[in-house]
């Protein structure tokens, strides 16, 4: 998220994100340590601590224990007090769960009575919107305010326009998604990648917690990746960054190469796959589909290992949910020859992970949109 630089007009909403911030972090604090930490004078995190309380997003505590004098009372934050709905479109059905000002991701489930197989489905559109707008009802209901909604498309999506250039597993083809879910509940909306959503949760609370550049791979019904460069999603000059499953290799039609069909790369893949999946999950049992699984990682491998030349990741992330004992990343790793060495790791998360992720970078600018560091929608959440 890229916030306004600090200008002598908006110094005390900075400040008073940091305070934030640190009370994210903290959990709970006194005046005196949220100074501290934020460099802050006591006079200044007292005004913005009262500005925080106005809002309901910090509370008083009880008071500190005192070694003398008069205790320092404690601050804690309102984790409940402002939250963003995470749904995530990738999945045979949708899923979704709440993330609240703390980060924590709660109340994760799946919508099984809706399909989201591959190819346009009648009404899916207002299906979505009806399911989200029940989503958001109940968590009312439950004490939980829904502040945003945040969403994971399995496509190539514009999260500044809020639109779906391209989701061909839904049928979705220059949709207006963020305005159409803005307009049914009145809130924010915040479109990614779900590969990217997944990256970032892995990087946050999973696998790949502290890295800075690492590479994201996922398998399912289709293939693609997502970057993490410096610590940051790197979506590319079209916001189509990873999109592996249109990569070329010697011997492989060049057709389909536009993005609304399956890429050729992709669909060797997932054909080669197909000979060792059974009931949808990575059986090893017979020579036939041992075979078949050894091709599939020296494909991968040699893709793989041309992107590590060019990026220079410290970690790749493997994930696959017809794979959950990971073997796939499993045996990359161990025919992995590259000039520099490469950590390759299964995802942990598992089918959080683009909640956790889609959900962060949406409280991100709910945080920056009640501190008056976002216009707009977002501002004064």
């Amino acid at each position: 998220m890229a916030l306004r630089s600090v200008q002598h007009d908006n110094v005390r909403e900075h400040n008073r994100f940091a305070v934030l911030e640190t009370m994210r972090e903290l959990h709970s604090a006194t005046r005196a340590e949220l100074a501290r930490h934020t460099a802050l004078s006591v006079p200044t995190v007292t005004t913005i601590v009262a500005e925080l309380s106005a809002l309901g997003v910090v509370a008083d505590g009880d008071p500190a224990p005192s070694a003398g004098g008069r205790p320092a009372r404690q601050h804690h934050l309102v984790a409940n007090a402002r939250n963003v709905l995470a749904l995530d479109l990738s999945g045979r059905h949708p899923r979704h769960g709440t993330v609240d000002l703390l980060g924590s991701l709660t109340e994760q489930r799946e919508a099984t009575e809706i399909e989201l197989g591959h190819g346009a489905q009648g009404g899916l559109l207002g299906t979505l919107i009806g399911w989200a707008n029940t989503r958001i009802a109940a968590e009312e209901s439950a004490g939980n305010p829904v502040s945003a909604l945040a969403v994971a498309v399995p496509g190539v999506v514009d999260p500044a326009s809020g639109r779906v250039r391209l989701a061909p597993a839904l049928g979705w083809s220059d949709e207006p998604l963020g305005d159409l879910l803005r307009d049914a509940t009145g809130l924010p909306v915040m479109l990614e990648n779900d590969v990217n959503a997944v990256a970032l949760g892995e990087l946050l609370h999973g696998a790949a917690l502290g890295g800075r550049n690492v590479l994201y791979l996922a398998l399912g019904s289709g293939v693609g990746a997502s970057l993490v460069i410096n610590g940051e999603l790197y979506r590319g000059a079209n916001g189509a960054a990873g999109e592996l499953g249109y990569s070329l290799l010697p011997g492989l039609p060049e057709a389909g190469l536009d993005l609304g069909d399956s890429g050729p790369f992709e669909r060797h893949l997932l054909g080669i796959a197909n000979d060792f999946l059974v009931n949808g999950e990575v059986n090893l049992e017979t020579p036939g589909r041992r075979a078949a699984f050894d091709q599939l990682v020296e494909k991968l491998r040699l893709a793989l290992h041309n992107l590590a030349c060019v990026l220079d990741p410290e970690l790749i992330i493997v994930a696959w949910a017809a794979d959950p004992a990971g073997l796939l990343a499993r045996a990359l790793g161990q025919r992995w020859v590259a000039p520099l060495p490469v950590n390759i790791v299964a995802g942990s998360l598992g089918a959080s992970a683009a909640l956790h992720g889609v959900g962060h970078l949406a409280l991100d600018r709910l945080t920056a949109g009640l501190c008056g560091l976002e216009t707009g929608e977002w501002s004064g959440l």
